[in-house]
């Protein structure tokens, strides 16, 4: 029966979306999955996901379930079908809690998430779902081979946020209100201080103080600049305020400056 299989993936494949799918019930449940990969494998993601379905549908009990259903949603998200995606692994991760496949599930919930808001300008729900979803996989499989590769989506994701923050501060800055600056730089350096955008809104945070009449609090942004982004790009405009207002660089605790 596997050579015979075999031979009806290969012509399957090979005439495309022009054949129809076997009967249900012509296939067992590891024939059904196994020509759903071969279509996963090809991108065939249309003809994929119908054996996949099949197999949840005829065989629900099956051990080939789970890997069905894992691929079913990958399918999705290979496709940009990232809701219908996520539904897919969502159930898939709760119905089998401890499938080898979990923990990719879970990865790929967060990355739906992540990808169906990737304007950093738009509503931030979804990028903070992303990193929970992230976290949580993290919590539950400590010893995933997706470790780094989630560490980096986190990063990713908080890079996301730390953008829009840096945007809307911009444009307060450009419409002269300091406070509303300070607010949001002190929100984007209090959730994201490793951030990109960390050294300039220092800066920015610096500038809108001074205006604001807090002198040290603005040397001390200055300052801190100096100290831990010395190669950044604001370090010149830390310099050059601190020149401009009369600041004098002091001298840190630790010995430094």
């Amino acid at each position: 029966m596997k050579a015979g299989l075999s031979l009806l993936i290969i012509s399957l494949l090979f005439i495309g979306c022009a054949v129809e799918l076997p009967d249900l019930f012509s296939l067992t449940a590891k024939e059904w999955f196994e020509l759903g990969k071969a279509y996963y494998d090809a991108d065939e993601l249309e003809e994929a996901r119908g054996c996949f379905e099949n197999v949840m549908i005829v065989y629900p009990s099956s051990k080939y379930g789970d890997d069905a259903q894992f691929y079913l949603g990958r399918a999705y998200f290979n496709e940009g079908l990232y809701l219908e995606a996520q539904a897919i692994l969502e159930d898939m991760a709760a119905s089998y809690p401890h499938s080898s496949y979990t923990d990719d599930a879970r990865y790929y919930i967060g990355r739906s998430y992540f990808m169906r808001a990737p304007d950093y300008q738009r509503d931030t729900e979804l990028i903070e779902a992303a990193i929970g979803e992230y976290r949580r996989t993290l919590k539950l499989f400590p010893g995933s081979e997706l470790v780094n590769q989630i560490a980096r989506a986190i990063k990713e994701a908080e890079e996301l946020e730390a953008r829009k923050l840096d945007h809307i501060v911009f444009i307060y800055r450009r419409m002269g209100h300091p406070r509303s600056v300070v607010l949001y730089a002190d929100m984007l350096l209090g959730r994201y201080p490793d951030s990109l955008y960390a050294a300039r809104n220092l800066w920015r945070r610096g500038e809108a103080l001074q205006k604001l009449g807090y002198s040290d609090d603005a040397r001390r942004d200055f300052q801190r600049i100096l100290e831990e982004f010395p190669d950044d790009g604001s370090a010149e405009d830390a310099r050059e305020s601190m020149k401009r207002y009369g600041f004098i660089y002091e001298i840190s605790p630790n010995g430094e400056g």
